[in-house]
This record gives structure tokens, sequence and C-alpha cells, in this order.
């Protein structure tokens, strides 16, 4: 929502955004469903996630990840 460029690194399925100072790393729900689904073709036994203070209160991100294990 900050309008700033947005990338994804096509091979690591990384995004972020930069504005030429700040450099900003996330994933939203469609990069979720992506990793979730590889997690499941491998055959891994779950994920996690290292922090999620930017999900919203309505645990969008979270929810992702808990919809694409299933």
């Amino acid at each position: 929502t900050l309008g700033w460029p947005r990338f994804v690194d096509s091979t690591a399925r990384a995004q972020w955004i930069y504005n030429g100072t700040t450099f900003w790393s996330f994933d939203d729900p469609a990069l979720i469903a992506e990793k979730m689904a590889y997690v499941k073709a491998q055959g891994l036994g779950g994920a996690f996630f290292w922090e999620f203070s930017g999900d919203d209160s309505s645990g969008t991100l979270t929810r992702a990840i808990e919809q694409g294990l299933r």
C-alpha cells in the first residue's frame, strides 16, 4: 500500500519493495500459497515463519499457511 516498486525473484519466490533507501521483504497470501504447495509437493513436515507482525487482525497470512497445508 506504500506505492513503492515491487519486485519478485522468480527463482526464490521472494518479494520485496524498495524506495531507494528503505528495503522491505514480505510475503502475501498468493506467495504463501505457492510456498505451501511446495511444502506439500516435497513431502515436508510443515512450515514456519520468523515473525508475523505484518499480518492483519483477521490473520490473513496465518490463514494462508493453514489453508495451504490442508
